[in-house]
């Protein structure tokens, strides 16, 4: 009888196979490469969402359909018909809504006063972005841009109350996670709308990559530390 492959070496060649793809997605970012993406991109959050399905006890829901809206969006961009590519931007920017919610989740009994003043440095991060690239956006861009600007900075309120509150390990990595996704948008926006720089899209997506495999290490220890506080009540 063959025996079963150990769960921890599953999520170990899961995990290889995710950092695999993503240096050959950047590559691909770098090299302009529209192939190379094409064939890389599309699987990179499935194996995030492998992975925490895999590796979590009692999944978050909220948190499965935030990576299945950002999957969707990705694929979508992969696209150059701009009504596509509308579609894929609303995607994203729910994706980060269900995220938000997510966090919120987790970090419900968190005092407003905290939030507030971590979302400070994120609202002056994005002010400044918009004040770059505010003669280049129109319509709905417009609200596009200000929404996402919006959820992140909350997202960053959240990360960093919760980071000063608590400063343990969980804490630590939402708060990587949150300035990962924050400079994603800061340099997507500044190559699209500002300066058109050849190295802005790969380094976008390393903040993308590294944004997303963070926030997986948030949930798995967050749920991991609550499964350990409900056994000692």
């Amino acid at each position: 009888m063959k025996q079963m492959i150990p769960k921890k070496d599953i999520l170990k060649i899961v995990t290889l196979s995710f950092f695999g793809l993503a240096a050959i997605e950047i590559i691909g970012e770098f090299l302009y490469s529209d192939f190379i993406i094409s064939l890389s991109k599309p699987l990179l959050l499935p194996l995030i969402l492998f992975i925490y399905w895999y590796n979590s006890e009692k999944p978050s829901k909220v948190y499965i359909v935030a990576l299945l809206l950002n999957w969707s969006a990705n694929v979508l961009f992969l696209s150059v018909v701009s009504d596509v590519i509308f579609v894929a931007t609303i995607l994203f920017m729910l994706s980060r809504f269900f995220i938000l919610i997510t966090i919120f989740e987790k970090l419900r009994n968190l005092n407003f006063v905290p939030i507030l003043i971590g979302s400070i440095p994120f609202l002056f991060l994005f002010t400044y972005l918009i004040y770059l690239i505010y003669e280049e956006v129109f319509g709905y861009t417009v609200i596009v841009n200000l929404l996402q600007s919006l959820f992140i900075s909350v997202i960053g309120g959240f990360a960093l109350g919760n980071f000063i509150m608590k400063s343990d390990e969980a804490s630590k990595y939402l708060l990587v996670a949150s300035l990962c996704f924050a400079l994603n948008i800061f340099a997507l926006g500044v190559k699209y709308y500002y300066l058109d720089l050849g190295f802005l899209k790969p380094v976008a997506m390393i903040f993308f990559i590294a944004g997303h495999f963070v926030f997986l290490r948030f949930m798995t220890i967050s749920e991991r530390e609550k499964i350990i506080v409900n056994q000692q009540k």
